[in-house]
């Protein structure tokens, strides 16, 4: 299968699993904060230090999952394995999160953090073994763009369709009752994710085949021990690069999509408005993922990355000083920069794939499943450090459940979804000023590891 060009069904099969995947992970993005304060009844700055706590214990998994995933293979095969063993665990613990048992608010805190890192653990084996097929999948520069560019194209129309029936889906279940309707409409999507991966894992068998000679330890192997795996992390600048501009790129996206329910509720004073904001801002982030492609194909990928990081430093600018109290304008603004960022996003798992490619040029062992398991990194750290940032803003500026909306909290709240995020951006656009990696560079890396590989193999 390695010579063949990967079909179209499979492609639109590998996006749709991160249709279903995100439809789960965006009650949990969008509305975690929320639930904690807002139903589960925990103060904001206990809330924040949940969050982080918990956040930081699920990006720790992360290079030991892949490290797992680089050292090990199952029986049906090295990536496809953790699509058919790991979701249904995540579904039970992302369930849970959303439960609000009769307890004491220590004991509670400690519970539903306990959910959240068990949960997020699982996700990362899932998360890792569905991008780790894309370098199986994708022998070509094309077709990575073609499947990096699916993958978030179909994560972008998840965002839509959530932005469209969540809410409602939520009051239908839940009535009067608004924790009871988050937590059956997280049951819906949680099996729904379930069944995404398994279609995944049915349709690449005959790509992810399990190997019975293949070596994981020794000489020759495609394994890598402790030290090999910290080499193809902090020797290979360009990925250590790309990372930590994700980091400040998805905390800043993060911030603000976990703010938006606090600012309708509290600075516009509807709430009900959220549904047409994450139509909005998903409807463009789906555009801008549409785009992605063709301006990469312009201007090269790390140009357009740079870019993707210009645009939200005007619009979040523009935010703090036009946008206030008045919805279409936040709205506008916030779309525009959600259209910057996601040109960054569509083209990041290409890029990921990129550094290893350099990565496996400059040492000679192959880390690519490694490799990509590091790019669920920089998302969980944009998760931890946007939990934190909204956790302790909102207790910097007095928040509680029960809060007056005065012009100095007003304030406060824009400051968080304004300033901070157009700070972000600034320094993900200077830490890009230092990658260096083109696509001529890359195109001659992937021939000289192709050679290698053949060489190694006679």
């Amino acid at each position: 299968m390695e010579d063949m060009k990967v079909p179209s069904k499979i492609i639109n099969i590998y996006g749709m699993a991160d249709f279903t995947f995100n439809m789960m992970m965006m009650i949990a993005i969008s509305y975690y904060a929320y639930f904690l304060t807002d139903i589960a009844m925990i103060s904001a700055a206990a809330m924040g230090t949940i969050l982080l706590i918990a956040r930081i214990g699920d990006a720790v998994s992360v290079p030991i999952t892949g490290g797992i995933l680089q050292k090990t293979q199952l029986k049906w095969g090295q990536f496809r394995s953790w699509l058919l063993i790991t979701p249904p665990i995540t579904c039970l613990f992302f369930i849970l999160m959303f439960t609000n048992f009769d307890m004491n608010v220590a004991t509670k805190s400690v519970f539903l953090g306990t959910c959240y890192v068990i949960a997020h653990v699982c996700v990362n084996f899932t998360f890792n073994g569905h991008i780790g097929l894309m370098s199986i999948l994708g022998k070509t520069a094309e077709d990575r763009i073609q499947l990096s560019a699916k993958k978030t194209q179909f994560t972008t129309a998840a965002s839509i369709a959530f932005s469209l029936v969540f809410m409602p889906l939520a009051a239908f279940l839940g009535g009067t009752d608004q924790g009871q309707g988050f937590l059956y409409a997280m049951v819906i999507f949680a099996v729904l994710q379930v069944l995404g991966y398994w279609n995944v894992f049915r349709v690449t068998k005959e790509y992810d085949l399990y190997d019975p000679n293949k070596k994981f330890s020794g000489a020759g192997s495609a394994g890598l021990t402790v030290g090999e795996m910290a080499q193809q992390i902090f020797g290979n600048s360009q990925l250590l690069t790309i990372m930590s501009a994700d980091c400040i790129r998805y905390a800043a996206m993060f911030a603000v999509l976990g703010m938006a329910t606090y600012y309708f509720k509290y600075v516009v004073g509807n709430l009900a408005l959220i549904t047409v904001y994450m139509l909005c801002t998903n409807g463009i982030n789906f555009v801008g993922s549409l785009v992605a492609p063709m301006v990469v194909g312009k201007t090269g990928k790390k140009s357009t990355y740079r870019l993707s990081c210009i645009i939200p430093i005007v619009a979040f600018a523009l935010i703090r000083v036009f946008a206030g109290t008045n919805p279409s304008t936040y709205i506008v603004l916030v779309s525009i920069a959600g259209f910057g960022l996601t040109l960054g996003t569509t083209i990041a798992p290409a890029m990921y794939l990129d550094a290893a490619e350099y990565g496996h040029y400059k040492t000679g062992k192959n880390g690519t499943a490694f490799i990509m398991s590091m790019f669920a990194m920089p998302i969980k750290i944009g998760v931890a450090l946007s939990g934190a940032i909204i956790g302790f803003g909102l207790s910097s500026i007095g928040y509680s459940a029960t809060v007056e909306a005065t012009p100095a909290f007003v304030s406060g709240v824009m400051n968080i979804v304004s300033i901070v995020p157009a700070g972000c951006a600034v320094l993900a656009l200077v830490l890009m000023l230092f990658y260096k990696l083109d696509d001529v560079k890359v195109k001659e890396y992937m021939e000289a590891n192709m050679k290698r590989n053949t060489v190694v193999q006679q």
